[in-house]
């Protein structure tokens, strides 16, 4: 997360110091451009005018050493062309109208145009800086002198220039380099506080807190808020942690002692209602049943659960064992299939009882004739443990409804409160796995659970 909040912020900060230096770079390279272009056009003028004398007086020895003079000082060509575009006098040989960087502004000069920028010299380009002023008016055009500057210096000056305003630049970057990082650590830190708190809520630490007190104002109002709300949600879960012991308590000794009154009048039942003084023994078993599987469903909702090491392998078996007896007094066979031992993580006991109430649900489901088959296997990711039957199934929707409290498949008419395969769910939920209900290759039912793989154990060397 810091990192994330520091690489947009120094792209903006370097996107903003872009943005800024850019236009400024380019203003410094034109005003140092026009500079030296006013220079030059000062000069060629001045030398036009003395030329347009010197030229019809007939002294241009005089011109000759004069512009010689400037070009040992400055390092500055100068050379009066005339109409024609002859080379009358020039202050060094070389100087050439009609090459490509001299022809244009030559020719314009002897049209009578006077000088105009020809664009922007940058440090990177190594082109002289040419100007030519026309000898005498628009009437009357005698020729044309042309300077030919070098640009070495222009260039070396906006290099300086581009040079400082770099080191400023990079100077921005580091400052906000420097105060991103504890920028960054004061907007993050509530929220890393807020990612652990909420893990630890998650985990069943429900007294957790975040500080209110630290960050902008909005994650002040976020910290608040959650404290809030993680403080009504603790209140709930006590609430109903509490509903459900005093429930245990105050309903179980009621339910055992009607279950004992209706027991000690058996005696007492005539023989003529002895089927309707069963019935009410079977109702009595059927609501205390009902009970506790309402607040073993509640305990599942409510209590955070200790992950351990267990081999589902060895409960698959251990439990297929336990159900044999009932699988072959209904008439399913019960068989096991798969890898023999398979570590993997969950609450202690919660792959049993879940697999206590699929084989159960199988077998009462499949009817006689039936197979029941419990499958475990897995991998790095994970282990699986499937407890699959070849009997009616369940269509899509019913499917979908199975795991809902107290839902019951509408068209078996058997008894049952309909807690099962929700109990089950939240026992694997709060271990952390997943219980998914698809058909069977056997077109039957198929109960799968997922779990964790224990991680793997490093074995001690032998001494």
């Amino acid at each position: 997360m810091r990192r994330r909040l520091l690489i947009t912020y120094l792209s903006l900060l370097g996107v903003a110091v872009v943005a800024f230096l850019l236009p400024l770079s380019v203003t410094i390279a034109s005003r140092e451009n026009q500079g030296m272009f006013i220079d030059r056009v000062d000069d060629t003028t001045r030398f036009a005018t003395v030329a347009g004398t010197w030229l019809r007086g007939g002294r241009l020895s005089t011109l000759q050493s004069e512009i010689a003079e400037y070009d040992r000082l400055y390092g500055i060509g100068v050379a009066v062309v005339l109409p024609d575009g002859v080379v009358r006098i020039a202050s060094r040989a070389g100087i050439d109208p009609d090459e490509p960087l001299l022809r244009a502004e030559v020719r314009a000069a002897l049209s009578g145009s006077r000088a105009q920028p020809a664009g922007v010299i940058w440090p990177w380009q190594h082109r002289p800086m040419v100007v030519a002023e026309p000898i005498g008016n628009s009437g009357a055009i005698d020729g044309a002198v042309v300077t030919v500057s070098p640009t070495d210096g222009l260039r070396t000056s906006i290099g300086q220039q581009w040079a400082v305003l770099a080191a400023i630049g990079l100077m921005l970057l580091a400052v906000g380099a420097a105060l991103a990082i504890p920028i960054g650590r004061w907007f993050a830190r509530p929220l890393n506080e807020l990612d652990e708190v909420t893990h630890a809520i998650s985990r069943g630490e429900l007294t957790e807190r975040v500080h209110d007190d630290v960050g902008p104002p909005e994650l002040r109002r976020l910290a608040s808020s959650f404290n809030i709300m993680a403080a009504r949600l603790s209140a709930l879960i006590d609430r109903q942690r509490g509903f459900i012991s005093y429930a245990s308590h105050q309903l179980r000794t009621p339910l055992a002692s009607v279950r004992l009154r209706v027991e000690n009048l058996a005696d007492a039942a005539p023989p003529a209602d002895a089927a309707e003084y069963r019935l009410v023994v079977d109702e009595v078993d059927r609501l205390s049943a009902i009970f506790e599987a309402v607040l073993t469903f509640a305990r599942a909702d409510t209590e955070s659960a200790e992950l351990t090491d267990i081999d589902a392998g060895g409960i698959a078996d251990d439990r297929v064992v336990a159900w044999q007896a009932m699988a072959d007094a209904a008439g399913v066979r019960l068989t096991r299939a798969g890898v023999d031992s398979a570590p993997a993580r969950a609450a202690a006991q919660t792959l049993d009882q879940v697999l206590d109430v699929l084989i159960h649900n199988a077998i009462k489901n499949g009817g006689a004739g039936a197979t029941v088959q419990v499958l475990v296997d897995g991998d790095a990711d994970g282990v699986r443990v499937a407890v699959c039957d070849d009997g009616p199934g369940m269509t899509d929707e019913q499917m979908a409804q199975a795991m809902r409290p107290f839902w019951r498949q509408p068209d078996r008419g058997q008894a049952g409160a309909g807690l099962g395969l929700a109990i089950a769910n939240a026992l694997v939920t709060a271990s952390g796995g997943t219980l998914r209900l698809h058909r069977s290759a056997a077109g039957g039912l198929e109960a799968g659970v997922r779990l964790a793989a224990a991680p793997a154990r490093a074995t001690e060397p032998v001494e």
